[in-house]
């Protein structure tokens, strides 16, 4: 997770340099990005407990991104110091030669994962082997 510390710490100063709120904006961002990579583990169990009427799509949605914004928070906001961590990555060469812009790029990337993975995890997994509401199913019948 030295990676996920190290993208932490660049928003942090971008948002710090340009006069945001640091301390909300980049855990925020860090929490949709890891709200992004795992979302296909989130997608795959909604395709395994949809209800004809796709009713109980939104509270599982919205108990999976409850729960990265709980960890987030409590990872980011509460066990981390960024004068620690700035400690850690202040003088490291890699700040000279990847600019702040890169590290904005990561959310574009993240939602391009997302739809790729969703999108391929339907078309080769959940259609072909009929698990669209397959533990729905199972505990209605």
């Amino acid at each position: 997770m030295v990676i996920m510390e190290y993208i932490y710490y660049r928003i942090y100063l971008a948002y710090q340099r340009k006069g945001d709120a640091a301390i909300l904006l980049s855990p925020l961002y860090i929490a949709i990005v890891y709200a992004l990579i795992f979302s296909p583990i989130a997608m795959f169990i909604i395709e395994l407990l949809k209800d004809p009427q796709s009713s109980n799509s939104i509270y599982i949605l919205a108990i999976y991104m409850l729960l990265v914004l709980l960890y987030t928070f409590r990872k980011y906001c509460l066990h981390t110091d960024i004068k620690l961590l700035s400690k850690k990555f202040a003088q490291k060469k890699i700040n000279r030669s990847i600019p702040n812009w890169c590290f904005f790029m990561i959310l574009p990337l993240c939602f391009i994962w997302w739809i790729m993975t969703y999108s391929m995890m339907v078309d080769f997994i959940i259609k072909p082997l009929g698990l669209r509401g397959f533990i729905y199913n199972l505990y209605i019948v």
